[in-house]
C-alpha cells in the first residue's frame, strides 16, 4: 500500500440543470402536512411563559469565527422578517458599511426597547456594538438607504404610534440622527397605520426613495382598505425623503380585482435609475412583478406563477382535476429575492411550498413543512402561462429549482430529528448581489443534514452563484463554519449586499438554539448575533469535472460517507506523477501530497478521523489529467 499517492484538488462546483417544480422529482418532499399555524408578526405582541434570564457562560460561546466574520450586535428579538429579508446591508463608494437590524436587549417577551440595531466600519474597524436603538420609540423591521448626497436612512414601522418613520442622518456613518414620520394623513390629521415596509434609492440623481408597505391588517387592530385586509401601498420621494408626491397609491391590479390581502413581508422593491421593480411572492396567491422604467410614474405586470385559483379564500377548496380529492399545490413560501441585474433584467428567488387545503370545515389550511427548494425566474423566461397536475398536486410551468438543502451524508435521502418553525422551505430566506461582470450570488438558509442540537437540526447560510445570467448554477457552498463546536448555531436572515466586488458581504442572524421565540418553536429568550460576513468571490470556481481522466483509468473512493478513513483505489497503465489536494467547501486546503508511482493497482488511504463533520473535495491529478470527487465527513 502506498501512501505516498496523491491528489490535487481545485475547487470546483457542479453545476446543477434547473429543473421545472414538480413532485417528487428535484426534491424530497415528504407527503406529510401540517397545520398552517402561522401568525404573522406586527411587533407589538407581548408573549408569555418564555422568560430565561441571561446565562453568562454562553457569552464565550459567541464568538467571531476566523472567515472573516465579525459580531457587529445582539438582539433577543429574534423575527428579523415574516417572510422575505429586507436590505440591512450597505457597502459604501469609500470602502466603509453600513448595517441595521431589529433589536433588543431585554430577557422578556415585551422587548419594550426594540427598534433599529445599527452598526458602522469606517474602513478600518467596526464601531462598538450598540447599546441602543436609533429611534426614541419601539420600532422594527428596518430597511437600510443611503442616497447619492451621503444622506444615510432608517426606514421602519413604529409599533409604539402605528405609522412607517424614517430615521436619518446627512452624513453616512457620523452626525445626529433625526427622525421624520413618513406614513400619509387623515383629514382628522391620524396617520396611515403601515406596517412592513420595504424600501430602495433610485432615480437618475440617487435621491429618489420608493417604499412599499402593507396597511395594518384587522388581526393587528387595522382596518380594511378598499376592500382588503392589508392593501399594499406604494410612496415615493424624489428628494431623498423631504417630501412624498406619491403617497398611498394602489398599484394598477393590486386591488380588489386580484386579491383579498396581502400578507406581511411577502414582497421587495429594487431601483436602478430610472427602473424601480416590486416582487409579490404569493403563498396563496399569485407571484408577480410590477415594474416601472420611468421612476415610478407608470407600470407594468407579468405573472411569475399564476396560482389557478384567484382570491383563494380559505375553505373554499382547490380541486382543479374534479376527481372529488382537494388537490396540493406548489407554490412560494413567501420568502423571496428580487435582483436587478446590470441591465435592469428582474431575477426572482423564493422558497419552494407545497399547501393544502383538504378539511373545507376547519377554518384553517394546511402546509407541507419537509418541503425543499429554492425557485427562479428571470424576465427572459417570460409570464406564466399555466402549470399542470398530476396525482392531485399542481405546479408551474414557470419557475426552476436550483437549489436545494443537501443530502450530506450521502445515503440519497434527506434525515433530520426536527428542525426550527420558519413556515418556510427547507431552502428558503434568499438575498443576492451581482458583481461588473454580471455573475449572480444568492444566499439562502438551508437545512443541515449533519448539524443538529441533538434535538433540532441547525439551518445555516449557504451561497451558489451564477455565470451566464441564471442559465445554470453552481451547488450550495456552506458558509458558515462548520467546525464540530463553532458550526452548531442557527443561520438565518441573511441579507446580501446587491454590489459584489472581490468580496460578497453580508448579514444575518446566528443563535445557538434552533427556530424562534416570537412565534413557531416559541423557544425561550435567549441572546442572538448578528454578524457581518465577508468572502472572497474565487470561493466558487466552476462546474466539477466528472469525466474520467482516461480510458485506461479507473477511480475509487470508499467509503463514502466516512468516520475514520476512506480508501482510493485506481489503477494506472504507466508509471505516472501524481497529487493529491482535499479542500474543505471554503476552499481552505487539509491535505496535500506529491509522488511518482509505478505502473499497476495502487491503493491510499486517506486519514480524516481529525476532520471536522463536513463536505471535502479530493482532486486526483494523474499526467496532468484530473478526477474529482466529493468526501463526506461525519462524526
Amino acid at each position: 500500500m502506498k501512501k505516498g499517492l496523491l491528489f490535487i484538488f481545485t475547487l470546483l462546483f457542479g453545476a446543477n440543470l434547473m429543473a421545472q417544480i414538480a413532485p417528487n422529482q428535484v426534491f424530497n418532499a415528504s407527503d406529510i402536512a401540517v397545520i398552517n399555524d402561522k401568525v404573522i408578526m406586527g411587533g407589538d405582541e407581548v408573549l408569555k411563559d418564555l422568560i430565561r434570564e441571561p446565562n453568562p457562560s454562553t457569552a464565550s460561546m459567541r464568538m467571531a469565527m476566523p472567515i472573516n466574520e465579525y459580531i457587529v450586535g445582539t438582539t433577543t428579538y429574534d423575527l428579523q422578517s415574516n417572510a422575505t429579508v429586507m436590505d440591512r446591508i450597505l457597502h459604501h463608494h469609500d470602502g466603509t458599511i453600513s448595517v441595521a437590524w431589529t433589536r433588543s436587549t431585554e430577557f422578556n417577551t415585551s422587548w419594550t426597547d426594540r427598534g433599529t440595531g445599527y452598526n458602522f466600519f469606517d474602513g478600518t474597524a467596526w464601531g462598538s456594538q450598540p447599546t441602543s436603538r436609533l429611534e426614541t420609540s419601539r420600532c422594527g423591521w428596518p430597511s437600510m438607504l443611503a442616497t447619492n448626497s451621503g444622506k444615510e436612512i432608517a426606514i421602519a414601522h413604529n409599533t409604539a404610534n402605528s405609522y412607517f418613520q424614517m430615521t436619518y442622518r446627512n452624513t453616512i456613518g457620523s452626525g445626529t440622527w433625526t427622525e421624520q414620520i413618513v406614513s400619509s394623513q387623515d383629514s382628522n390629521g391620524v396617520y396611515r397605520d403601515l406596517v412592513w415596509n420595504r424600501s430602495a434609492i433610485g432615480g437618475n440623481n440617487g435621491e429618489s426613495i420608493h417604499m412599499i408597505g402593507v396597511t395594518a391588517p384587522t388581526g393587528l387592530s387595522g382596518t380594511i382598505y378598499n376592500g382588503l385586509d392589508g392593501a399594499l401601498l406604494y410612496y415615493r420621494s424624489q428628494d431623498a425623503g423631504v417630501t412624498w408626491d406619491i403617497q398611498d397609491m394602489q398599484l394598477p391590479t393590486i386591488d380588489t380585482s386580484m386579491f383579498t390581502r396581502f400578507g406581511g413581508d411577502s414582497y421587495a422593491i429594487k431601483a436602478q435609475g430610472e427602473i424601480v421593480c416590486i416582487a409579490f411572492f404569493g403563498e396563496w396567491d399569485d407571484t408577480f412583478i410590477m415594474k416601472s422604467t420611468d421612476n415610478g410614474d407608470t407600470w407594468t405586470k407579468t405573472i411569475v406563477l399564476d396560482f389557478p385559483v384567484d382570491k383563494y379564500a380559505t375553505d373554499d377548496g382547490i380541486d382543479l382535476d374534479n376527481d372529488g380529492v382537494m388537490d396540493s399545490l406548489y407554490t412560494t413560501d413567501g420568502s423571496g429575492a428580487l435582483l436587478l441585474d446590470n441591465s435592469g433584467m428582474a431575477h426572482v428567488f423564493a422558497g419552494n411550498m407545497r399547501i393544502l387545503d383538504a378539511d373545507l370545515s376547519d377554518a384553517s389550511s394546511s402546509y407541507f413543512p419537509y418541503t425543499n427548494g429554492l425557485l427562479y425566474w428571470n424576465e427572459g423566461m417570460g409570464a406564466d402561462t399555466g402549470g399542470q397536475i398530476t396525482n392531485s398536486v399542481w405546479w408551474s410551468n414557470n419557475v426552476v429549482v436550483i437549489a436545494s438543502a443537501q443530502d450530506m451524508d450521502g445515503d440519497s435521502a434527506l434525515n433530520y430529528i426536527d428542525f426550527g418553525i420558519y413556515y418556510s422551505s427547507l431552502s428558503s430566506m434568499p438575498s443576492c448581489g451581482i458583481d461588473a461582470n454580471g455573475t449572480i450570488y444568492v444566499s439562502f438558509s438551508s437545512l443541515m443534514e449533519i448539524y443538529d442540537s441533538g434535538a433540532q437540526n441547525y439551518r445555516h447560510v449557504n451561497i451558489i452563484k451564477s455565470h451566464d445570467g441564471g442559465m445554470s448554477w453552481t451547488d450550495p457552498i456552506d458558509i458558515t463554519p462548520v467546525s464540530l463546536f463553532l458550526g452548531m448555531g442557527e443561520c438565518v436572515f441573511a441579507s446580501m449586499e446587491r454590489d459584489v466586488d472581490d468580496k460578497v458581504r453580508l448579514v444575518y442572524q446566528k443563535d445557538m438554539e434552533p427556530g424562534l421565540t416570537v412565534r413557531g418553536d416559541e423557544d425561550a429568550v435567549g441572546m442572538n448575533d448578528i454578524v457581518y460576513l465577508e468572502l472572497d468571490t474565487n470561493f466558487v470556481v466552476s462546474a466539477i469535472n466528472n469525466n474520467p481522466i482516461n480510458n485506461n483509468l479507473t477511480l475509487e473512493v470508499y467509503p463514502n460517507p466516512t468516520k475514520n478513513q476512506t480508501t482510493i483505489n485506481f489503477k494506472i497503465e504507466k508509471k505516472s506523477k501524481m497529487s493529491i489536494h482535499v479542500v474543505d467547501v471554503l476552499g481552505r486546503s487539509v491535505y496535500n501530497n506529491n509522488t511518482t508511482l509505478s505502473k499497476g493497482n495502487h491503493l491510499a488511504i486517506l486519514n480524516v478521523e481529525n476532520y471536522d463533520a463536513g463536505i471535502y473535495y479530493i482532486n486526483t491529478q494523474i499526467a496532468g489529467k484530473t478526477f474529482s470527487n466529493k468526501l463526506v465527513v461525519t462524526k
